[in-house]
């Protein structure tokens, strides 16, 4: 199978920044990120994993957004460094394979399920965000028994099907100072773009069987406003909110440790009720 090019990769070192955060142990020194490659129907997958095997804790699994590295996300394995963390690169993104086609919200959740079965994590608290949201949501619904919660990061229970126009207008997008043009291959902008379609989660979200938060941001730039933090509530009464107000669509970048405290909050909450 043609897999197409690797997705583009980047120093993302200057989008991160020096994101000094308080840490979940005592151990000394940074914890070294290990990666490792798994495949879902041909196409390689690349994930990091924090290797913390130590631990009795609720292991995690982060599914970055649109255009986001797994390698953006070292600072928070380092920062979990009391769990098992493990972050995904999804079809298109980071160190994985870009494949010509093959962008739909399924490919994407199959993507996510590669990796925790290849490391084989059971029943882990997958925090998403932004458009990595839907797929740990559509993971979480596909097998519910085998997700622990679920942290939705400033996003709708839907897989938003994306207008014509988005492909262009994303490659034109800068974040943490990195261009969308060098984040993502053009060819898997455009295939995210064409291959989405619409699917409503709302009356679905019964189905899950653990606890869910819904991180928001309080600038203009969110995507999860009031109403849709209503309709959150609406559909699923049990769900967690949590309001980052310095924060936009951008959750974590101006203000990490903020982030950081209310992700430890429930994730100290899951330990504590034994998951």
């Amino acid at each position: 199978m043609d897999r197409g090019a690797r997705a583009a990769h980047v120093d993302f070192r200057r989008a991160r920044g020096a994101a000094a955060v308080r840490r979940g142990s005592d151990r000394e020194g940074p914890l070294t990120a290990r990666a490792f490659l798994t495949e879902h129907d041909g196409i390689t997958i690349h994930a990091l994993d924090n290797d913390v095997d130590d631990s009795t804790r609720a292991p995690v699994v982060v599914v970055p957004g649109m255009g986001e590295s797994a390698e953006e996300y070292t600072w928070l394995l380092d920062a979990l460094d009391d769990r098992r963390v493990v972050a995904v690169d999804v079809r298109g993104r980071g160190r994985s394979d870009a494949p010509p086609s093959g962008y739909a919200w399924e490919d994407h959740i199959g993507d996510v399920a590669s990796v925790i079965d290849a490391v084989a994590l059971e029943r882990p608290v997958l925090v998403g965000f932004s458009r990595g949201s839907s797929y740990a949501l559509g993971y979480a619904l596909s097998s519910p028994e085998r997700v622990r919660a679920l942290v939705i990061g400033d996003y709708f229970a839907r897989h938003v099907g994306l207008p014509p126009e988005f492909a262009e207008r994303q490659l034109a997008v800068v974040l943490r100072g990195v261009p969308m043009s060098e984040r993502m291959p053009e060819h898997a902008v455009l295939g995210v773009a064409r291959e989405s379609r619409e699917v409503p989660l709302w009356d679905r979200l019964g189905e899950l069987r653990g606890p869910v938060l819904l991180v928001r941001g309080g600038r203009r730039s969110v995507l999860a406003n009031d109403e849709v933090a209503a309709h959150w509530q609406a559909a699923l009464p049990t769900v967690q909110m949590a309001m980052l107000p310095d924060a936009g669509h951008d959750l974590w970048s101006r203000d990490p440790d903020a982030y950081l405290a209310v992700l430890r909050a429930f994730l100290d909450s899951i330990d504590a009720d034994g998951g």
